[in-house]
């Protein structure tokens, strides 16, 4: 008995079909907000520091401000991506400010972000980071 190309093909749609739904574009008009895709990046005493999703960090002393560059996640639409984003660093309890400190993201909240050159991290970021 030969099946239908109907038979086979309306289980392949159904499981591709919601694969291929978070790959379209959100339409501003349709109220969705597109999100940004730059990495969080922050610029402290001439280094560039990357973000971590760690925010419970065990801050230490004010290091002074901090940048968040200007974001252009999009290049080519008009936009230049705003201006930089200034912000506070502070030193994260047992952790050399070379390899990582914390910066504000507003009132009583705090990220990590660990220098791009860190390489291994130390036992005490090892630790508040989960090994990783």
């Amino acid at each position: 008995m030969k099946a239908s190309w109907l038979t086979w093909s309306l289980p392949v749609v159904a499981a591709v079909a919601p694969l291929s739904a978070g790959c379209a574009p959100a339409s501003p008009a349709g109220g969705a907000r597109p999100e940004a895709s730059c990495a969080y990046v922050v610029e402290y005493d001439g280094r560039t520091y990357l973000g971590r999703e760690e925010t419970d960090v065990p801050l230490g002393r004010s290091l002074g401000p901090a940048t968040r560059p200007a974001c252009d996640d999009t290049p080519g639409d008009g936009d230049d991506g705003g201006s930089p984003a200034p912000t506070a660093a502070f030193a994260v309890r047992g952790v050399d400010p070379a390899v990582a400190v914390a910066v504000a993201e507003g009132t009583g909240a705090y990220r990590l972000v660990v220098a791009e050159s860190a390489g291994q991290l130390p036992p005490a970021l090892r630790k508040l980071t989960g090994g990783s």
